[in-house]
């Protein structure tokens, strides 16, 4: 059953029957009403695990921020980076939401405040960091990145309340989870080669992120060279359950043909030779690659 949105009125109205001098007959009790309150909650949780290699150029830290509510709500975000080897350059939200950088879409918002998020709704959050400029010691440099995000409306101890501050004029209730929360991410000016970096997003028919039959998964996998190289390859196969869909498969926006031809990436229904991969897979070329370069790559597949 779907929750009941803050700010709902509950109304009711009794009626009393009776009869009297041979006739039945009816009154009304006084109506009483009372507004659901607006619980404030929040969820935060980091695309990806493990320490984050962080280069001179910009390197993102993507993050996904739900709005926990059973009402409307922004959030203040915040973040943070100790000690000083790496900078925190923006917290951005992804504007557009297709869970890649740019930017001049993807800006710091007025006063780190989210946009207002309707209950279950979810935003894509990206930290941009880069390295202080700092000579680092022997081995790198270690640092913490911390982001925050919490209810503009109120946080604290769950069941704290904030009177006329929800929805509608109704009551404001603190969740279970405070109506803050935040994430932690290891990072490191280490350079120890390539690193590649691997994020999934699911989209259900009905716009949920359930992962359903019939529900599609996005994958981006983001390859990132300290130094430059060469014979560069990336490749993913589709996992079980799962089955490619085609067309889906791009290289740093561009999309790619599935069929082995003049482009970089191709799908495999069978398996990518000179790889262990021996089911379907897709395989995408770099060949080349200059030194502090990153190279993104996406592809879909559906559940069965």
């Amino acid at each position: 059953m779907a929750e009941t949105p803050a700010g709902t009125p509950i109304v009711n109205t009794a009626a009393l029957r009776y009869d009297a001098v041979g006739e039945t007959q009816a009154i009304a009790s006084n109506t009483v009403t009372l507004i659901v309150a607006e619980r404030l909650d929040v969820a935060l949780v980091r695309d990806g695990q493990g320490a984050i290699v962080v280069m001179p150029r910009p390197t993102i830290v993507p993050l996904t921020l739900t709005n926990r509510n059973n009402g409307a709500e922004s959030f203040a975000i915040a973040a943070s980076v100790i000690p000083g080897a790496v900078t925190l350059k923006a917290l951005v939200v992804d504007a557009d939401g297709d869970g890649l950088y740019d930017p001049t879409k993807d800006l710091t918002p007025v006063n780190a405040l989210t946009p207002v998020l309707t209950p279950g709704q979810s935003i894509k959050l990206f930290a941009v960091l880069v390295t202080s400029g700092d000579p680092a010691p022997a081995g790198g440099a270690a640092a913490t990145l911390t982001i925050t995000a919490r209810s503009t409306t109120g946080s604290g101890a769950p069941g704290s309340g904030y009177a006329g501050r929800g929805d509608d004029g109704g009551d404001a209730v603190v969740g279970p989870t405070g109506a803050a929360a935040s994430v932690v991410v290891p990072l490191t000016t280490a350079s120890a080669g390539p690193t590649l970096f691997k994020t999934q997003s699911v989209r259900a028919a009905d716009g949920s992120q359930s992962a359903v039959r019939d529900s599609v998964i996005t994958y981006t996998l983001e390859a990132r060279f300290a130094d430059a190289v060469t014979g560069a390859r990336i490749v993913d196969p589709i996992p079980a359950g799962t089955v490619f869909v085609a067309g889906s498969l791009t290289l740093d926006g561009a999309p790619l043909s599935d069929a082995q031809d003049g482009d970089a990436g191709r799908f495999d229904a069978t398996g990518v030779q000179g790889s262990s991969a021996q089911g379907p897979a897709i395989a995408v070329a770099l060949g080349q690659v200059a030194a502090a370069a990153v190279h993104t790559v996406q592809f879909k597949t559906k559940i069965q």
